[in-house]
C-alpha cells in the first residue's frame, strides 16, 4: 500500500520517499515507492507529473492500492527525489474543484444530476441529466457556482463507510463498494470523490462557462476554472478589443455592427451573383452566334468554376458537344446533348490519369480538375481530337 502524500496537503509537490520496487514493463520502468506526492489518474482527474531524482515521470496509476509511477529511465539507488509539477497540479485541482461546484449549483438550482465528467487539456465537461437548459438558466448556474467560490469555503476530505455516507446529504448516489472518501465543500457540496481539491473554494478563482449542446438525451456542459478561465477571458477581450478597433465602434455596439455588416455583404453578394450570372449568360450568347459543326469550345483564364458552370447553364440545352475550362481553377467541364457517340463520363474514366486530372461523371457530363493549366490545356486538345 502506498502513502497518498497528496491526501495530507493537496499542494504538496516534493518530498522524499523510499524506492519499494521496480517493475520492468512494456520497455518502461514502473516504479513503487512507500509514499508518493504523485496523485495517480481516477475519478475523472489526470495524473500528476513531474520527476523522479531528476527522470521525468510519464504516466501514475493506482492498482491494488500500489500507486506505480511510469518512468522510461530507471532511478538508481533507495531513495527517490520526487518534484511534481505544480503548475499542473494547481491546474487540476482548481478544474476539479470547479466541476464539483458547478455540479452543486444544477443540483441546487434544477435538480440536475451529473452524470459524466470529463477533465481535458482544453476544457472540462459534465453531462446533466436535463433535456433542455436555456441560456438564461445557464447565466443563473454561472452566477451560483461563482458565489460559491466568493463564499471562500473550507474544504474538508474524510473516509467513513458506504451506509455512513449515505446518511450524508449527497447530490449523487454511491456506487462504490467499502470506504468512501467524501469531498465537502462547507455546506455547499457532498461528494464522493478520490481526487485533489483546493483548501477554500476561493482558491478556484472562478468558473466559466463556454457552450452547452444537447447529448444523449442530457446537456453536455463545457466550462473552464481558475487560471484556464482567466486566460479563456483575457483572449476573449482582446478579441473584442480588435473587433471594437477595426468596426470603430463601442463593445456594446459591436454586435449590431457586426449583423449590419453582414446584412450589408449579403446583399451585395447577392448582386454580384446576379452580375455573373448576366455575363455567363452574355458569354453563352456569344458563344451560340459562332456556334458551327454542334461544337463549342471556351478558355476563361481568368473565371472560376463557378463561372464556367453558369454559362454551361445557358447552354445545356443545345444540340451540341461543349468543352469550358477555368483558368482561375484549372478546371473543366465536358458535356454533350443528344450526341449519342460522345460518352462524357467514360471517357474521364478512361483517360484522365493520363492528364494527372481526377474527376469523372455520368454520359452527358463530366467535370474534372488538374494540378496545373498546362496538364488541363493538354486534356482539352485530347478531347477536341477525341470528338
Amino acid at each position: 500500500m502506498t502513502e497518498k502524500m497528496f491526501y495530507d496537503d493537496p499542494y504538496i509537490c516534493q518530498g522524499e520517499a523510499k524506492i519499494v520496487d521496480v517493475v520492468e514493463k512494456n520497455n518502461k520502468y514502473e516504479v513503487i515507492l512507500d509514499k508518493t506526492p504523485f496523485y495517480p489518474e481516477g475519478g475523472g482527474q489526470p495524473c500528476d507529473l513531474g520527476t523522479i531524482n531528476g527522470i521525468p515521470v510519464e504516466f501514475v496509476h493506482e492498482k491494488d492500492d500500489v500507486i506505480y509511477h511510469v518512468m522510461s529511465k530507471k532511478p538508481d539507488g533507495e531513495i527517490a527525489e520526487c518534484k511534481v509539477d505544480f503548475q499542473r497540479r494547481r491546474d487540476n485541482i482548481q478544474q476539479h474543484t470547479g466541476e464539483h461546484l458547478l455540479s452543486a449549483a444544477f443540483f441546487k438550482l434544477y435538480k440536475g444530476v451529473n452524470c459524466g465528467f470529463h477533465m481535458g487539456e482544453d476544457y472540462i465537461t459534465i453531462d446533466i441529466d436535463m433535456e433542455e437548459v436555456t441560456e438564461a438558466m445557464v447565466q443563473k448556474v454561472e452566477e451560483e457556482v461563482n458565489n460559491y467560490i466568493y463564499m471562500n469555503v473550507p474544504t474538508k476530505t474524510y473516509f467513513m463507510s458506504k451506509a455512513e455516507a449515505q446518511k450524508l446529504p449527497l447530490r449523487k448516489a454511491i456506487k462504490a463498494e467499502g470506504r468512501i472518501r467524501i469531498v465537502q465543500l462547507g455546506d455547499v457540496d457532498y461528494s464522493a470523490c478520490c481526487g485533489t481539491h483546493v483548501v477554500r473554494t476561493g482558491e478556484v478563482g472562478i468558473v466559466k462557462i463556454l457552450k452547452t449542446e444537447k447529448y444523449k438525451g442530457m446537456t453536455r456542459v463545457y466550462f473552464k476554472c481558475g487560471e484556464r478561465a482567466l486566460k479563456h477571458i483575457m483572449k476573449e477581450h482582446d478579441i473584442i478589443g480588435k473587433l471594437q478597433k477595426s468596426f470603430s465602434t463601442e463593445e456594446d455596439k459591436l454586435v449590431d455592427r457586426v449583423n449590419s455588416q453582414n446584412e450589408e455583404i449579403a446583399n451585395l453578394r447577392k448582386e454580384i451573383a446576379e452580375y455573373k450570372k448576366n455575363e455567363a449568360k452574355i458569354q453563352a450568347e456569344k458563344l451560340l452566334k459562332s456556334l458551327h459543326s454542334k461544337f463549342i469550345s471556351a478558355d476563361y483564364e481568368d473565371k472560376d468554376f463557378d463561372f464556367i458552370e453558369g454559362v454551361y447553364d445557358c447552354l445545356k440545352d443545345e444540340e451540341a458537344v461543349i468543352i469550358l475550362t477555368s483558368g482561375k481553377d484549372n478546371r473543366i467541364i465536358f458535356a454533350q446533348n443528344s450526341i449519342d457517340n460522345v460518352q462524357c463520363g467514360k471517357i474521364f474514366k478512361e483517360n484522365i490519369k493520363e492528364f494527372n486530372g481526377r474527376g469523372g461523371g455520368s454520359p452527358k457530363r463530366a467535370q474534372a480538375a488538374f494540378s496545373n493549366k498546362e496538364d488541363l490545356d493538354r486534356f482539352v486538345e485530347f478531347l477536341k481530337r477525341k470528338v
